[in-house]
């Protein structure tokens, strides 16, 4: 479109603003100047009047397609923008849009043979966005986007700097679920117990409000953005989480009774169960699904009547889980048959175990005699003894959680990946030293098979790896997590005075290591320590709720020292055991 200038050494000015009139006009060639995305370099620089900025009128027809025409006889200013016709005349404080009055507060002037119009006031009257960024000292203008989330209509502002997008994240952050709070040069968006924090140099403050990339909303809610053909609608398509699975109807285990080779378990209602058996001594266990234990007498009705079952035994064994343990005197199969009273155990095909041979006569060894060539001698029984003098000290390390068990979730990071990925460094760590031996209780392709199934890894089933496998020292990996962001440092668990010295050798190493905060050694009754044999003891390595904290422990580096660090306290304190 032609630019239409009329009257001869006119030049023609906009306000970027609404300001009083001053006589006098100095040049500011340091502010910029964004018309559509495009940084515009005019060629009269831009004026500064009673401490606000000024442009020449032309950079907006070259930037936003618009026509400006000067009648001189009038002392008139049009600015044609489509269908849009707004007439500002010099000295009057109307103007008029398609023919309709508006009121202006400042009315244009001329001052030295220069027409200066308000310019937000025409930007407004057009409909287009203008904006001022303080920091960079930058005028934005561009043709108004409009947001939508999902199809619904956000009314934010959008800003374009080069191919850059912005939008004002007040009204933004609702839409998509999270809240924002500023601090110490930074913006956080919360949503429950996830945040990211958007660095200062990130985003920008214009018209003093927080606008955002708009490559961050989508990173954000993990959707993805579309224009329109003309780029005057953006389009957020936010991933729609399905609602959380109604958690079932809390069930209570009211009664457990034997009659000869059945064991009754009463429920109030119909229950979930999983089932499993185990040895040494063969043990059948059934865990119902999400109940409450609510048995009235401890004792169980018929115990002992029947010389297949030695003993049956109840607990509450986490807060959604009751455990029936049946310890069998040999061996049998079973059914596990739903009623519409609870659930039977109903055993079959028992084995019972044979009478033990007699004990051979006992004979004394041969007396040996100087040079006799006999080379078979007793083996002698092995000694514990301390760690310092085995040849191989067994240490089992468990990585916290697994398979369907996310454990602590917070920060884009899962606290089971973060105890798989330090316990396998540590677990490589000891075996390359030839005094040691590791031993996982959950690697990857564990949970992997772990996940398919969807089951967790039970607690009961790492400790039985420690004492089945006669360790030495046990440790468990894991991650902490608190309903504040500000929750922060790394601790160590241990449960038995036995255990203490190796807590403190470790913990040393631990929190230097860490550099997250020195949160003590404590004592606690955690399953997997208070059920282990040997010392054994329980680390939380940094909170996944404190977005610094989580940030680091997902590093590579980090984990890695971590992992060095626990392998330097174990090492020293075998060397003093």
């Amino acid at each position: 479109m032609r630019k239409v200038l009329c009257g001869a050494g006119i030049f023609l000015f906009l306000f970027l603003g609404i300001w009083s009139v001053a006589v006098q006009a100095a040049a500011v060639p340091s502010i910029q100047l964004w018309i559509n995305g495009n940084k515009v370099r005019p060629e009269v620089p831009p004026q500064l009047l009673n401490s606000r900025t000024l442009v020449p009128v032309y950079t907006v027809q070259e930037g936003m397609g618009m026509k400006v025409d000067w009648d001189a006889k009038a002392r008139k200013v049009t600015v044609t923008d489509g269908s849009k016709k707004v007439e500002l005349t010099i000295g009057s404080k109307t103007a008029r849009v398609n023919g309709t009055a508006k009121k202006l507060d400042v009315a244009p002037v001329i001052i030295g043979n220069r027409t200066f119009l308000p310019f937000r006031a025409v930007g407004e009257l057009l409909g287009v966005e203008v904006g001022w960024e303080d920091k960079t000292k930058s005028v934005i203008v561009n043709a108004p986007v409009r947001f939508q989330v999902n199809g619904q209509a956000v009314s934010a502002k959008v800003y374009r700097q080069n191919d850059s997008y912005f939008v004002t994240a007040r009204q933004i952050a609702p839409a998509i679920g999270y809240t924002i709070t500023q601090q110490s040069g930074k913006a956080v968006f919360s949503k429950g117990e996830d945040s990211k924090i958007l660095s200062s140099d990130t985003y920008k403050i214009i018209d003093n409000e927080l606008a955002v990339p708009l490559s961050f909303v989508e990173e954000l809610t993990g959707g993805s953005g579309a224009w329109n053909q003309g780029k005057t609608v953006y389009t957020l398509n936010k991933l729609i989480t399905p609602p959380p699975p109604k958690k079932p109807e809390v069930i209570k285990v009211t009664d457990i009774q034997q009659t000869d080779d059945i064991i009754t378990i009463r429920t109030d209602k119909k229950a979930q169960t999983k089932d499993f058996t185990m040895s040494g001594p063969p043990r059948i266990v059934v865990d119902v699904q999400n109940a409450k234990l609510a048995v009235v007498t401890p004792s169980i009705a018929g115990q002992e009547k029947h010389p297949a079952v030695q003993e049956v035994r109840y607990s509450q064994f986490d807060p959604e889980t009751v455990r029936v343990v049946v310890v069998l005197a040999g061996s049998a199969k079973y059914n596990l048959v739903q009623k519409t009273s609870g659930i039977e155990l109903q055993l079959k095909d028992i084995a019972y175990p044979q009478p033990p041979a007699p004990a051979p006569p006992i004979t004394e060894p041969p007396v040996m005699t100087p040079g006799d060539s006999t080379s078979a001698q007793p083996n002698p029984v092995p000694s514990p003894g301390p760690l310092s003098l085995k040849e191989k000290v067994k240490v089992v390390v468990d990585a916290g959680h697994g398979g369907k068990d996310m454990g602590a979730i917070g920060n884009n990071a899962r606290e089971k990946d973060l105890t798989l990925a330090i316990s396998q460094r540590l677990a490589d760590n000891l075996r390359a030293d030839a005094k040691f031996d590791a031993i996982l209780t959950r690697d990857s392709e564990l949970d992997r098979q772990l996940t398919e199934r969807g089951v967790k890894q039970e607690l009961s089933e790492k400790v039985k790896i420690a004492n089945d496998n006669g360790a030495d020292l046990f440790i468990s990996i894991h991650i902490n997590s608190s309903t504040s962001a500000a929750g922060k440092g790394t601790e160590t668990y241990y449960y038995s005075e036995k255990s203490k010295e190796y807590a403190a050798t470790v913990h040393k190493y631990l929190v230097q290591a860490t550099g997250f905060g020195d949160r003590k050694m404590k004592t606690a009754n955690f399953y997997v320590i208070k059920n282990t044999k040997m010392p054994a003891i329980l680390i939380e390595i940094g909170f996944i709720s404190n977005p610094t904290e989580a940030r680091e422990m997902m590093k590579e580096e980090f984990q890695q020292r971590v992992a060095d660090a626990v392998y330097a306290g174990i090492k020293e304190y075998v060397e003093k055991n």
